[in-house]
């Protein structure tokens, strides 16, 4: 006879009971998937691509799922987002977020989605260093020496950029609203471009990864005028912070997280959010990132989404305070 009037945790416990010992219940899998895609809206190859992929090796090995990445490039990471946005909502495929779903909106004004709102921000799993890098033959050395000497030549500092609209135009510009500067923005069309450009001397400061950086700044090839961080990086302690040197709040970090179909069960984005801190937490991975100067987060999914809408926010203010035009040169 059915017992009745019984809770459902109490009924859990007598049918384990009426069990007897060494059976199993089973139990609901809120994250059913047996394989797991990452979808990449980069090229193969670079920071991204290596970073993701030991995510997912150890993400592999903790949950026994198969964890693959796929690239989908293009329409500055749109189409990759897009296609994560459409998937189905079981948690299956994964999103690499990047400081470009933030900026992305504001470039795109014919998107039939919105990547703040249609996709669910599981963790924001790391920060990654950038550094402020000018070529050896400019006459300032440090944060506080090129705001001076912009200060006192007006829009005669070429600023190299991987491309209008992208993170290191959007990011300088609250730096000279800030200190009354200019700048002449010249926009390259991807990174390696950009590198040439500054090692001959056709652009006198630009902004990337420090780990990318380091190499040339330890030949001498290239300045450090500092990091973009508000805190000093505990990899660099003796490089200072272009905020610590101008003596104003001013930070741009770069970071890497996924994200997934926003139509996805509450449950299971709660199950893949745990997993993923869980693999921030490994000293190994910690270890070997290091060497990039990437420092592991491992968020909550309530802290990546503030995060997030408040990046977006931040960059729609930017765009209508420096009247910058979008998709003219």
């Amino acid at each position: 006879m059915r017992p009745t009037g019984l809770t459902s945790q109490a009924a859990l416990a007598l049918a384990i009971y009426l069990s007897g010992p060494g059976t199993a219940i089973a139990q609901v899998d809120n994250w059913p998937c047996k394989s797991v895609t990452m979808i990449n809206a980069f090229l193969p190859g670079g920071g991204t691509t290596i970073e993701s992929r030991l995510y997912g090796l150890k993400l592999q090995e903790n949950t026994g799922k198969t964890v693959v990445q796929d690239f989908k490039p293009g329409a500055g990471t749109m189409l990759g987002t897009g296609y994560v946005v459409n998937a189905a909502p079981d948690g299956c495929t994964l999103l690499v977020a990047t400081p470009a779903l933030t900026i992305a909106p504001l470039v795109y004004d014919n998107l039939r989605f919105d990547p703040i709102k249609d996709l669910a921000y599981l963790s924001m799993m790391s920060k990654r260093a950038t550094m402020l890098a000018a070529n050896p033959k400019t006459p300032f050395n440090t944060g506080a020496e090129y705001i001076a000497y912009a200060k006192a030549n007006p829009g005669k500092i070429n600023f190299g950029t991987s491309g209008q609209a992208g993170s290191a135009h959007l990011s300088m510009q609250p730096l000279h609203q800030i200190t009354g500067t200019t700048a002449t923005f010249v926009h390259y069309k991807g990174g390696s471009t950009l590198f040439t450009a500054l090692m001959s001397r056709e652009v006198d400061v630009t902004m990337g990864s420090a780990a990318s950086f380091m190499p040339l700044f330890k030949a001498g090839k290239i300045k450090s005028l500092g990091l973009t961080s508000l805190q000093r990086h505990p990899v660099l302690p003796d490089m200072p912070t272009i905020s610590e040197s101008i003596k104003a709040s001013w930070e741009y970090a770069p970071f890497l997280g996924f994200a997934t179909s926003a139509k996805t069960p509450v449950a299971t984005l709660e199950r893949i959010n745990a997993e993923l801190v869980k693999v921030s937490k490994v000293p190994s991975l910690a270890e070997k990132l290091e060497g990039d100067l990437i420092i592991m987060v491992g968020s909550s999914r309530q802290e990546f989404t503030s995060f997030v809408t408040a990046e977006a926010a931040r960059w729609r203010k930017v765009v209508a305070d420096a009247n910058i035009k979008l998709g003219e040169e």
